[in-house]
Order: structure tokens, then C-alpha cells, then sequence
């Protein structure tokens, strides 16, 4: 006997923020960031005028001296991955991760918003709390980018029983990796074939 039940994953990606930090620590008091002259004379360092930190001819744009050596880098610093499930809870986190599925949005700005779904409200409200949950931005850093990425991942969930026992695996994205909790430790029916087949 086999019972199949699917089941999702909804599979945000959080806000990866792309930001941008000095390694350079000479004259910037050990902060890895320099106020741009041009746009900030005078100002103590720390404090910026707002609304001029953009295209200044002495540091491109970028707010901080543009280190022609190469010592300014650009570098991902925080990222975040959350999931919700529904008829898949007993599969891991890191499962989900790796499984293939399919995009369902992938949003990159300044700062992102909630992406809008007409016909799923539970997809709206997930991406409502990536979003509301961003990480904080280290002093020594500034927001270049966030990109936000959806992503559902099917599940199938397979119960196979012989006589009295029963035991139950799971078909986990487009790419059919078979997750069974605790195997081979608890017990080995001799199925590897089975599962053989089922991922080809």
C-alpha cells in the first residue's frame, strides 16, 4: 500500500544585502569609512548631510573615498534564509535548501518591498515578514543592494507499508532527492533500489 500526500515549501531567501566596506583604516579612525569632502566639508566625522551622499565627483557617487589601489571592496555581508511549510514539516531545513524548485519571485533594489501575489494571500504575508525582519547594517558598512527570492519546493510525501509496519519518506523538488529521517540507523528493508528508482 502507498499513501502519496504533496506537500510545499515556501522558500524565501530573506534580504541578502549587498554592502559596501572599507578595508582601508588610514585616516577613518579605524571606522573603514571616510565622509566624502566634497559633499561633507566640515562635518564631524560620523555625520553626514542627508540627501547629499550621491554622484560626488571625488568618491563616484558612493560616499566614501574610492581607494584606487583596490583596498574598497564590495562584498555580501549578511544573508538570511527562511521557510515556511505546510504538509512537509518533517523535513529539515537544510533539505529544502539545496532541493530544486521553482522562482517565484526575485526582486533586487535599494531596498525591497513585499512582492504581491493576486492569488495567494499566504505567499503576501510571508513576504511580508522577510521583508519586516531585514537585518541591521554593521557601522562600518552601507546598503549597496537587498535582493529578495521566493521559492517553492514540492514535496511528496510516500507511506509504504508491509503487513503491520509502515514507514514513510519524502520526494523532496523537481530534482527527486529522497529524504527518509534517521536511515539507514533504524532499520534497512533492502530498498535502496526502490529509492534508486524513484530518483531516476
Amino acid at each position: 500500500m502507498q499513501q502519496l500526500q504533496s506537500g510545499a515549501k515556501s522558500e524565501g531567501s530573506g534580504l541578502g544585502s549587498r554592502q559596501q566596506a572599507s578595508e582601508d583604516e588610514e585616516d577613518c579612525e579605524g571606522r573603514g569609512e571616510m565622509p566624502c569632502p566634497t559633499c561633507n566639508a566640515g562635518q564631524e566625522h560620523g555625520f553626514y548631510k542627508a540627501n547629499q551622499m550621491t554622484r560626488c565627483s571625488a568618491c563616484y557617487g558612493r560616499g566614501l573615498l574610492a581607494h584606487q589601489d583596490g583596498s574598497d571592496t564590495v562584498k555580501t555581508l549578511s544573508t538570511k534564509k527562511v521557510s515556511a511549510t505546510r504538509g512537509a514539516a518533517s523535513v529539515p531545513e537544510e533539505v529544502f535548501h539545496t532541493a530544486q524548485g521553482v522562482q517565484l519571485c526575485n526582486i533586487q533594489a535599494y531596498q525591497c518591498t513585499p512582492a504581491f501575489f493576486a492569488d495567494s494571500y499566504q505567499l503576501n504575508q510571508f513576504s511580508s515578514e522577510v521583508v519586516a525582519s531585514r537585518l541591521p547594517v554593521p557601522p562600518a558598512a552601507r546598503v549597496i543592494s537587498e535582493r529578495h527570492i521566493i521559492s517553492v519546493v514540492p514535496v511528496i510525501r510516500v507511506t509504504m507499508a508491509n503487513r503491520k509496519q509502515c514507514f514513510s519518506f519524502y520526494v523532496v523538488g523537481y530534482s527527486r532527492d529522497v529524504f527518509i529521517r534517521d536511515y539507514p540507523s533504524k532499520f534497512c528493508w533492502g530498498l535502496c533500489c526502490c529509492f534508486e528508482w524513484l530518483r531516476n
